[in-house]
């Protein structure tokens, strides 16, 4: 009985059932291209932020604490401190070493360019590199910042530095007259000196502008520090940390072990800096607060307004669920007392009519969730330029949603039914 009722409700109320169906797959498909979207986000924006370079740096063990004694900084009279070549692929060899998307050591060395003070920097600019079990990687300053900008040609030091090169700071070229194909000479400490062929000209908007780019065995030999780097800039996916252990303790190891353990094995940026400083005993592995916390502010504000986005889809829908099915149960006054009349309960004819709103939602929510899916490959293919993947929590997601927009546009209708007196419906 319930059954046919129901058929028939659906074949007499056509548009009507229609404009619900339609409301509830909106809202739902929202809801579920929003979800699949939220799923893949967190990866894929912290990806693109990580194309402005690095999140994390290795220095020297101590590298990082200021000196004071007496209410003086003494950090500059400190002597500098170096990491051994040897160690740099150790930031890819670690237990975060799929989350380590970049990195590149660099070496400063003062010299002489023309009688007068320049600072060379050495570091690696594409270099291919084999780790342990034989993987094959290519690091460098060119992946770890690929906006720098270079008119001319950047060193070739895939294999090694082939020959003598240097990429020369926008500033620092216009002050030598340098230009691409140029030829140096720099004198460095013990009077070593090197012929260096400028093979471009740099561009960065930073401190880079004012300086030589030079390979990282060069600036070695200028330094007279053989297998020396001063530090190590790392780029690295990280998830936003978590205020709950900023605030109770500055140091991780002061957690309760279920907390540390949960702690080391996300990926927030000071759980990757203690693996590599495991790694690396003899170093100080810092985040770089400045990149880390934007990153987390982005991605907590993305996720917000993805939120909000999906309450108002949700909030629409259900106001026009409201509606459509109000109208409904106007429109069937008379079969709705005449149920009464026979009998019939408030409860019994209300779980009819939340029988037919389930029916709605079910529907409606399948409908939405497979055109969300559609919906949040769009919207991943125009914003990160690759289709993102199907999740299929989200079409869950999109089949609560229905119910819940459903049963929130049953509020109003629901208690209309209640108040609806048979002798008074069908006395007209």
């Amino acid at each position: 009985m319930i059954g046919r009722i129901l058929r028939e409700s659906f074949r007499r109320q056509k548009r009507r059932k229609a404009i619900a169906l339609a409301a509830v797959a909106f809202g739902t498909a929202v809801a579920a291209a929003l979800a699949n979207v939220a799923l893949d986000v967190g990866d894929k924006v912290s990806r693109e932020l990580r194309s402005f370079g690095a999140n994390l740096v290795v220095l020297p063990a101590g590298g990082g604490s200021r000196v004071l004694m007496a209410g003086e900084d003494l950090t500059a009279l400190r002597g500098r401190s170096y990491l051994s070549s040897a160690d740099i692929l150790k930031v890819k060899q670690n237990f975060w070493k799929n989350n380590i998307l970049a990195f590149a050591p660099f070496l400063d060395a003062p010299a002489r360019l023309a009688g007068r003070p320049v600072l060379v920097r050495g570091t690696w600019f594409d270099r291919r590199i084999a780790l342990d079990g034989g993987q094959k990687i290519v690091a460098g300053c060119r992946s770890l910042f690929p906006f720098w900008t270079v008119e001319g040609d950047w060193p070739d030091d895939l294999a090694g530095p082939k020959e003598n090169v240097a990429l020369a700071g926008r500033s620092l070229a216009e002050a030598f007259r340098l230009r691409p194909g140029s030829t140096i000479r720099l004198e460095g400490a013990g009077r070593a000196e090197r012929s260096l062929r400028i093979t471009g000209l740099l561009s960065t908007g930073g401190e880079e502008d004012g300086l030589l780019l030079v390979p990282l065995e060069t600036a070695q030999a200028l330094a007279d520090l053989q297998a020396k780097v001063d530090r190590i800039l790392v780029s690295a996916l990280t998830t936003p940390e978590n205020a709950v252990y900023e605030r109770l303790a500055k140091d991780p190891r002061d957690l309760p072990p279920a907390e540390f353990e949960k702690w080391s094995c996300t990926p927030f940026v000071s759980s990757i800096a203690s693996a590599i400083g495991n790694a690396l005993p003899s170093s100080e592995v810092l985040p770089i607060r400045r990149v880390a916390d934007s990153e987390g502010k982005v991605l907590g504000k993305i996720g917000s307004l993805m939120a909000m986005i999906t309450l108002m889809a949700a909030l629409g829908s259900a106001l026009t669920v409201t509606s459509a099915l109000t109208t409904g149960v106007l429109e069937r006054r008379a079969e709705i007392g005449l149920l009464k009349a026979l009998g019939a309960g408030d409860g019994g004819v209300i779980t009819l009519f939340l029988a037919e709103a389930a029916v709605i939602g079910l529907a409606g929510g399948l409908l939405g969730g497979l055109l969300g899916l559609v919906l949040s490959r769009a919207i991943a293919l125009s914003v990160f330029g690759a289709p993102g993947s199907m999740k299929g929590l989200s079409l869950l997601v999109a089949v609560g949603a229905a119910l819940l927009i459903t049963l929130c546009g049953c509020a109003v209708p629901v208690r209309r039914i209640a108040r609806l007196r048979s002798a008074e419906v069908l006395r007209g």
